[in-house]
């Protein structure tokens, strides 16, 4: 059983890895876009077209915050796999 755990806390560790690696990419695309949108680069487009680049902009950033709310949820649970994992570890000792 031990085996098993170490197994799954193995996995469970490269995964929140990813996890995080994939939070971090999210977290600097927003920065870099809300960065972008506040000081006004527009790359001199057009000014009837500035709206359209917000409002793009402005999608993009939505998307972005739910895809970091959900990678936030899936390492929150990947937490809680963890401690459960240790429970079991512990259980197993304990029994021996």
């Amino acid at each position: 059983m031990q085996n098993t755990n170490n197994k799954l806390l193995c996995c469970y560790r490269d995964a929140f890895d990813e996890l995080y690696v994939v939070e971090t990419i999210v977290k600097m695309t927003i920065s870099s876009c809300q960065e972008r949108e506040f000081n006004g680069q527009y790359y001199d487009i057009p000014v009837k077209n500035i709206p359209l680049l917000s409002a793009e902009r402005n999608n993009y950033l939505n998307m972005l915050t739910l895809l970091s709310e959900r990678v936030n949820n899936i390492m929150n649970l990947n937490l809680l796999m963890e401690k459960e994992i240790m429970l079991l570890e512990q259980n197993a000792d304990n029994s021996r």
